[in-house]
C-alpha cells in the first residue's frame, strides 16, 4: 500500500542541468519515484502548480533560481513538501532564514578533526527516516531558522557553543514542510564521492513521499 501511495505522489526536481544533476536523474535506484526533471532555464513555473514534492537541487544559478521562488513558496502555501539543498542562498527567499559561510571540513574521517556536527531534537519522528551517516559529512554554512522550525543537526564551534543549524525542518511556517541544507547530495551523490550524500538524498525522497501528513 506504502509503495502505491508513493507511486502517486507527484515529484519534481529542479534543476541547472549540471553532470551531477543530471546523473541523479538517471540513477535506476530513484526510478521508482517517477522524479520530474524540470529544468530552472527552460521550465515554466506553471509546471509545480500540481507537484505534490518539488526537490530544489543543490547549487543552481541564483539569477535562474530566482524566477522560481515565488513559485516555491506558493507550493508550500497549499500544502506540498519542499526540500532544498546546498547552496542555494536560502537567506535571500525563505521567509525568516538567515544563513553564514563558514569553512568546509571535507575530510574529518581521515585527519581526525571533530566535525563539530551535533543531532538535535533525538525525539522527533524524522529520526525515523534518516541514520546519522547520512546527515553528517560536511556543510557549506549554517542557518538560523524561523521560529517553530526544528533544527535537526547544528554545528558547533571549537569551544563548544551552538554555531547554527545545517539542517532544519520547518511544518509551522506554512501549512507544507521545507527541508532544508546546507548539505549538498545532489552534486556529490551525481559526482560519485563524499560518504553519507547518497543516503541523505535517498533518505530525503523517502521521507518526503512516505510521511505524508501534509503532501499526497
Amino acid at each position: 500500500m506504502t509503495d502505491l501511495v508513493r507511486a502517486a505522489c507527484s515529484i519534481a526536481l529542479l534543476h541547472g542541468g549540471s553532470h551531477a544533476q543530471l546523473a541523479t536523474l538517471a540513477d535506476p535506484a530513484l526510478a521508482p519515484y517517477r522524479l520530474r526533471p524540470i529544468h530552472v532555464r527552460t521550465g515554466k513555473s506553471e509546471e509545480l502548480t500540481d507537484i505534490d514534492v518539488i526537490v530544489v537541487s543543490d547549487r543552481l544559478r541564483p539569477d535562474l533560481l530566482r524566477h522560481w521562488t515565488t513559485s516555491i513558496l506558493a507550493a508550500l502555501d497549499r500544502g506540498a513538501t519542499v526540500l532544498i539543498f546546498g547552496e542555494n542562498a536560502v537567506e535571500g527567499w525563505v521567509p525568516g532564514v538567515r544563513q553564514q559561510s563558514r569553512p568546509t571540513v571535507f575530510w574529518w574521517w581521515r585527519t581526525g578533526e571533530d566535525h563539530r556536527l551535533r543531532t538535535r531534537a533525538p525525539d522527533h519522528p524524522v529520526w525515523g527516516f534518516f541514520a546519522d551517516r547520512a546527515v553528517i559529512w560536511h556543510y557549506h554554512g549554517v542557518l538560523e531558522p524561523p521560529p517553530g522550525a526544528v533544527s535537526l543537526v547544528d554545528l558547533h564551534t571549537e569551544d563548544g557553543a551552538r554555531d547554527g543549524s545545517i539542517l532544519y525542518l520547518d511544518e509551522q511556517s506554512t501549512p507544507g514542510r521545507l527541508l532544508v541544507t546546507t548539505m549538498d547530495p545532489v552534486y556529490h551523490h551525481g559526482s560519485g564521492f563524499m560518504p553519507g550524500a547518497t543516503q541523505l538524498l535517498y533518505s530525503a525522497l523517502y521521507w518526503a513521499t512516505a510521511d505524508r501528513r501534509k503532501t499526497c
